[in-house]
């Protein structure tokens, strides 16, 4: 079954622009803020040089 070179390339780049869409429109959303770690309070260390 012969395939039309022409046709392919029309579908590659209908593909490459669709998928370049699909990444824009994800990176103009904001990205969700990453919650800050949570970090224990320093514990008090006894004096040992007495």
């Amino acid at each position: 079954m012969p395939v039309d070179p022409y046709a392919v390339l029309q579908a590659l780049l209908r593909a490459e622009a669709s998928r370049a869409q699909r990444t824009d429109r994800r990176s103009a959303e904001p990205a969700e803020p990453t919650p800050a770690p949570v970090t224990e309070p320093p514990v008090p260390r006894e004096d040992t040089a007495r």
